[in-house]
C-alpha cells in the first residue's frame, strides 16, 4: 500500500469528541422538541375550546371596529360547531366558512346559547354579533362533555374579554 493510501485510511471516520458533541446538540434540541410536541398532540379538549373562543371574539371585536361593520360568531347547536361570518358575505362565503368550521373538541356539545332578555335557544344556529362601535350581543354559551363536565363562556357587551366559568351560570 502506498503512503498516501494509508494516510487517508487513518483520516476517516469521527473522534469521540466529536461524536459527544453531535449526541449533545441532538439532546438538548429533543429536550426542548418533545415537550413541545406532545402539547400539541395530546391538548386538552376544554383548553383548545377556550383557546379558539378567546381568540375569535378578540378578532371579531377587532374586525368590527377596523371594517366598520357587524362581524358575526354563528353557533352551530344541532351540529356543535362555530364559525365566524360577516355582513357583506355572500351565501358562497358563508357556505365555505361553514365548512370550515370549528367543531367542538373530544366528548363536548353545546347544550343552548342564551341571550340576555331571551329565551334559551337550544337547536339550530344562534348568531352572536359584534358591532362597528365595539359592543356585542350579550350572550351565555353553555357546554358539557360526557364525564358532566359543564362550562358557561359569557360574552359581555363591553368588555374586550370572554368569561370562561366551570359550571352553568344565568343572567
Amino acid at each position: 500500500m502506498n503512503r498516501n493510501a494509508q494516510i487517508f485510511i487513518n483520516k476517516v471516520g469521527f473522534t469521540l469528541i466529536e461524536l459527544m458533541v453531535v449526541m449533545l446538540l441532538i439532546s438538548i434540541v429533543l429536550a426542548v422538541a418533545i415537550p413541545r410536541f406532545e402539547g400539541g398532540i395530546v391538548q386538552d379538549p376544554a383548553k383548545k375550546m377556550s383557546r379558539w373562543m378567546i381568540n375569535s371574539v378578540r378578532a371579531l371585536r377587532s374586525a368590527a371596529i377596523q371594517k366598520q361593520q357587524v362581524q358575526t360568531l354563528v353557533v352551530d347547536l344541532s351540529n356543535h360547531k362555530l364559525w365566524t361570518a360577516n355582513e357583506l358575505m355572500s351565501e358562497e362565503e358563508r357556505d365555505a366558512a361553514q365548512q370550515k368550521a370549528f367543531s367542538l373538541p373530544g366528548s363536548f356539545t353545546i347544550v343552548d346559547i342564551q341571550f340576555q332578555g331571551r329565551d334559551r335557544i337550544s337547536s339550530g344556529t344562534a348568531d352572536v354579533n359584534f358591532y362597528p362601535a365595539g359592543y356585542s350581543d350579550h350572550v351565555l354559551i353553555h357546554l358539557e362533555n360526557d364525564g358532566a363536565e359543564r362550562i358557561t363562556y359569557r360574552i359581555q357587551p363591553l368588555l374586550p374579554k370572554i368569561k370562561l366559568f366551570d359550571e352553568w351560570i344565568d343572567f
